[in-house]
């Protein structure tokens, strides 16, 4: 790539700056990852003579390559030097002490993938007649932490090796990272699960702003691939800087500007003529889908004044389409997303020792949803029967100041707004869904809405602000101490509720179906009702303290670190319905410099995590939600859109009062009254946590190849979610002296739903005792019934890093994992609950039955390489390879009437299956994961000051079929046997191919 910058390119590159930039040249690296914070990293390492003595107040000057901007700093009496506080990228480095000849070395790279871990040896000065010996520098291993995970460049990554183009893919080549599988949710697929956690505990990071989705806890908005500079996921080791995630981290940094001017265009096209087509499954029509992509990015970057100022944006055009046929129903989905992403990101520099940096990003998408009618004799796509426009994403920006004030002080600031628009617009707000199971157990839209049954509209915002400071000093060894603070406030905004009249549902009472007293052959519907309208907040701050302290002449280095977490939740009313106080986490590390050369590292690791309760609960239980179902016999069908015609209501003793017409044919879950949360969070909640010990070694072979082995272990230790309490309240009830039949008649089960900590004591204001009165009262957990929430998670990885140098490259890694215990996380993969804090898990003792076992993210094998090789100049080969042993999948069913009466009212759920008990995941296995992934890149002869490049990916090159997601419904909704169980729902992408141009300088 040409370093050029005349007069003419710069005036192309200035009308065009926001636009585009080159990919620069870096590399690839699945490794512990280095000491480094949000954005930035830390350049370390000794400075020694040729005897192996270290050399103290050597001189250490960094110069940025791209940028011209300088740091310096002086050795210890170890010869150790630190430079905290960096902006990855190359750096020229020269190295002066006296009585020793200089050393200088340029373009040495200093990224989040390489690390910035470098040691010198000095030579003497020469005589005048003596041979000239000349220094020498080393990479070592980073001692500065012991986090695991991986750090992935990706200006190396997409220009060498294939992967599809989402942040998913780029997590997906983290060791051990699984991806997300229902049958249920098909949703689940896009999301990762990361150190056995479920997908909802992972936090996001761009350039320093938290991107998580506060709501639920799943992955942002997607950024364009092309934006990112690097990502990096800590699966475990996080030192006290990270919190608010009991999974993995996950921080990205974007590209900037440099003193150099870059332009380029990329163009990318996946055809649909060049994919291949899955297996159909009993919904969905595969072979007949089709789906393709179309995509243009510009990119520019350059000084605005050299040295000091610098910018680089980009604009990314997007055609995303796919058409889905059913395989169960005349109806086929169309899916089409044509919004545009920009973003752009501005650096200053008043010295080296200032640096302001600003970033912009708008990832506002509509994604549009149409149902067509659909002839499946004929595959005939008829007329548009109806649709939805999905809203995501929103603008981001965030703003950071970084200074050294003196050798032993830096300090940074930041702040920054994070925003989200979801939720689902119908085309159709008026026509309510019908769905009609008579004669299609999975059911049939018979209605004039076959889309959705309600409508949605949320705006999440985040605001933060957070101050750290970086120390140095001396005592009784050397110290690098950072200490920060940070804040943020969490805004929902959100209207969700039925559309029409209710979502209906058509039956026929069967055999061994719960129909109610229903006589057998009866058609009879339910019609469900929803809605949940509101503002709420979550704020949260941290304060942290993190001491690297260096010993034994830096052979030996402690990371003893602390972080006190607080999160509170405040609903409708704006007052804080839950404040966690002081959640003291302790981040404890060690590292060995095993044979004193700085190649050798043994480390430990002890720490605790938090996770903030998700702002999805602050409308659920200090809101105004209200959910009922009615029942009623069906007198037949509207002549309009199948509405069902009211039929005699049905009335049992299992249902209270509709919230509307007071008929008592209604389940009521919550009738849409302003609710107090003292009867619905327990008032001695904690935070959920979990504990983490990691032991490992990595040893850095040559400035290439690095190897590494670690083994985690992780097991929860605190879990929120809501519990049924009827069985604590009915024990309590007899401690007050009244009659066993009055305290059931009082909590006969199902009916009192509190957020708390299962397992354990709970304290919260009870339903009424049969006297009237509703004081608040400690219900011990051997009266409620729950055995204490559990997840282990142990895990012993191998990892292979070979660095790309100009002819190949392979990152390789395989993963030994049990994930096992009663409780996934704010997911239940199993039936596609995703429900943060409220799941089924805890809402009847009878659903713990049989619940401990193998988790829907235990995969027990994990085999991942990738890497590249330059044959020629001209040409470059890259490949991906992915093996994964099978999911353990379940039974669910309905808990039996005769066992637990409440949980049979639920219709699910349960690990009874067809009235047997079958614990989790012995139901059975699914397949192996088996996908190659294969690239290559001809780079095109042009003028010297422009690349210029075309591309063929090919993904699933052997065109396996491994099963993804199976029907792990034993029963239907009415109890009856499911004809579709462990059938297939989704497998793996076909094989497909990607094109790609590049035309840049």
């Amino acid at each position: 790539m040409s370093c050029s910058t005349r007069f003419s390119r710069a005036v192309v590159v200035r009308a065009v700056l926001l636009l585009g930039t080159a990919v620069p040249c870096a590399t690839l690296f699945v490794q512990p990852v280095q000491a480094q914070d949000y954005t930035n990293i830390a350049a370390s390492g000794r400075v020694i003579g040729e005897d192996g003595a270290p050399i103290a107040n050597a001189e250490v000057k960094i110069t940025s390559s791209d940028r011209g901007i300088s740091r310096v700093a002086a050795t210890n009496e170890s010869g150790a030097y630190t430079i905290p506080q960096l902006a990855p990228g190359n750096y020229d480095f020269a190295v002066t002490a006296p009585g020793f000849a200089p050393y200088s070395e340029k373009n040495i790279a200093l990224t989040r993938g390489t690390g910035g871990a470098n040691s010198f040896t000095l030579a003497p000065p020469a005589g005048a007649s003596d041979i000239v010996v000349t220094g020498r520098r080393q990479r070592v291993a980073d001692f500065q932490d012991t986090t695991t995970g991986a750090v992935i460049d990706l200006a190396s990554l997409q220009t060498r090796v294939p992967i599809g183009r989402t942040l998913r893919d780029v997590m997906l080549l983290t060791p051990g990272a699984v991806q997300g599988s229902s049958g249920a949710n098909g949703g689940f697929s896009n999301q990762v699960s990361l150190a056995g956690a479920s997908f909802t505990e992972n936090a996001f990071y761009i350039n320093g702003l938290n991107v998580t989705d506060f709501v639920s806890g799943l992955q942002p908005t997607e950024v364009p691939f092309d934006f990112y500079q690097t990502v990096e996921v800590k699966t475990g080791g996080a030192p006290a800087e990270f919190g608010r995630a009991t999974g993995g981290y996950v921080v990205a940094t974007t590209k900037s500007g440099s003193n150099d001017y870059h332009a380029s265009i990329t163009g990318t096209w996946e055809p649909n003529d060049l994919r291949g087509s899955s297996p159909n499954t009993y919904r969905t029509n595969n072979r007949d889908s089709t789906a393709s992509r179309q995509e243009l990015v510009f990119q520019g970057s350059g000084p605005i004044i050299k040295d000091h100022l610098f910018v680089y944006g980009l604009y990314n055009l997007r055609n995303i389409r796919s058409m889905t046929p059913a395989s169960d129903q005349n109806n086929a989905t169309g899916v089409t997303n044509t919004s545009p992403f920009w973003g752009g990101k501005i650096d200053g520099y008043i010295s080296g020792a200032h640096h302001f940096e600003f970033t912009y990003f708008d990832t506002t998408n509509d994604t549009h949803t149409r149902s067509y009618a659909y002839d499946r004799a004929t595959n005939t796509l008829g007329a548009k029967t109806g649709g939805t426009d999905s809203r995501a994403g929103g603008i981001n920006y965030v703003g950071r100041y970084t200074g050294t004030f003196t050798p032993w002080l830096t300090m940074s600031a930041a702040y920054g707004v994070n925003k989200l628009r979801s939720g689902n617009v119908p085309l159709d707000t008026v026509n309510s869904r019908v769905l009609d199971y008579r004669t299609n157990s999975a059911g049939t839209d018979i209605g004039l809405n076959k889309v959705t049954d309600a409508y949605s509209h949320t705006d999440d915002e985040r605001q933060f602000y957070r101050v750290d400071a970086d120390l140095q000093f001396k005592l009784l060894g050397a110290h690098h101490v950072r200490i920060g603070y940070d804040h943020e406030r969490d805004t929902q905004t959100q209207t969700y509720e039925t559309i029409g009249s209710g979502f209906y549902k058509i039956f026929t009472a069967a055999a061994g179906a719960t129909n109610y007293g229903v006589p057998i052959g009866t058609d009879y519907y339910t019609t469900r009702v929803y809605s949940q309208n509101g503002v709420g907040t979550v704020r949260n701050q941290a304060l942290y303290l993190q001491d690297e302290w260096s010993l034994l002449n830096d052979r030996l280095r402690l990371q003893l670190g602390v972080r006190d977490d607080r999160f509170s939740n405040q609903g409708v009313s704006g007052k804080s319905f839950y404040n966690s106080g002081d959640q003291w986490a302790p981040r404890l590390g060690a590292s060995y410099d095993v044979f004193g050369d700085g190649k050798t590292k043994a480390f430990g690791y002890f720490g605790k995590y938090y996770l903030p309760l998700a702002g999805d609960i602050n409308l659920n239980v200090a809101g105004q939600l209200l959910t009922y179902t009615r029942y009623n016999l069906l007198n037949g069908l509207s002549a309009t859109g199948n509405v069902p015609n009211a039929g005699t209501p049905i009335l049992n003793a299992s249902f209270t009062a509709c919230p509307d017409t007071k008929i008592a044919n209604c389940i009521v879950t919550a009738t849409g009254q302003a609710s107090s949360p003292a009867g619905q969070i327990a008032a001695n909640l904690t935070a959920q946590s979990d504990n983490e010990l990691i032991f490992g070694a990595t040893r850095q072979i040559s400035d290439h190849i690095r190897i590494g082995a670690s083994f985690t272990h992780r097991e929860l230790t605190n879990v929120i979610d809501d519990v049924s309490v009827d069985m604590g309240e009915r024990a309590y009830c007899a401690t007050k002296g009244f009659s066993a039949a009055a305290c059931l008649a009082a909590y006969p089960g199902g009916r009192h739903f509190v957020i708390a900590n299962p397992g354990k004591d709970i304290t919260t204001q009870i339903n009424a005792l049969p006297d009237g009165t509703t004081p608040v009262a400690t219900l011990k957990a051997g009266d409620l019934g729950y055995p204490k929430p559990s997840r282990h998670y142990n895990a012993l990885t191998l990892t292979f890093d070979r660095s790309f140098d100009k002819v190949w490259s392979l990152s390789a890694s395989y993963t030994w994992a049990i994930d096992k215990g009663n409780y996934e996380g704010g997911v239940r993969s199993e039936n596609g609950q995703l429900a943060v804090n409220r799941s089924a898990d805890f809402d009847t003792p009878a659903f713990t039955n049989g619940a401990y076992g193998y988790l829907p993210n235990d995969r027990r094998h994990t085999i991942k390489a990738y890497g590249s090789y330059r044959p020629f100049d001209f040409l470059d080969l890259g490949s991906n390879l992915v093996l994964q042993s099978p999911q353990h999948n379940s039974c669910i069913g309905t808990v039996p009437a005769s066992i637990d009466a409440a949980a049979n009212g639920y219709h699910g759920y349960s690990y009874y299956c067809n009235g047997t008990l079958v614990p989790r995941g012995t139901a059975f296995d699914g397949q192996w994961l088996t996908q190659l992934d294969v690239s290559a890149i001809v780079h095109l002869p042009v003028p010297k000051q422009f690349d210029a490049s075309l591309r063929l990916d090919v993904f699933n090159l052997l065109n396996t079929k491994s099963v993804t997601a199976y029907d792990q419904a034993g029963q239907l909704s009415n109890d009856a046997a499911n004809p579709n169980y462990q059938k297939p729902l989704a497998y793996q992408s076909p094989l497909y191919a990607r094109l790609q141009f590049r035309l840049g300088f």
